[in-house]
């Protein structure tokens, strides 16, 4: 349970860092920037995110250009 807190503690710890160094924002459960999201809030934006198979290739639904925003600063 410990590693898990500290797990999330350090990936929310790196998100909040790199949004104040790029200047960027996500938005809140209202639709407003927020600088500061828990790392919970993160994961649940990326809910209604899919990834579908379709004839051998991979396609990405409903990605939202703040899905890709929190993707690149998570570093994926």
């Amino acid at each position: 349970m410990a590693l898990a807190l500290l797990v999330y503690a350090l990936g929310e710890w790196e998100l909040r860092r790199r949004l104040e160094e790029t200047g960027s924002s996500l938005p809140d459960q209202k639709g407003r920037p927020m600088a500061r999201p828990t790392l919970r809030w993160v994961f649940q934006l990326f809910l209604w995110v899919r990834l579908v198979e379709l004839a051998g290739r991979f396609l990405v639904l409903n990605l939202a250009p703040h899905h890709q925003t929190a993707v690149c600063l998570l570093g994926v």
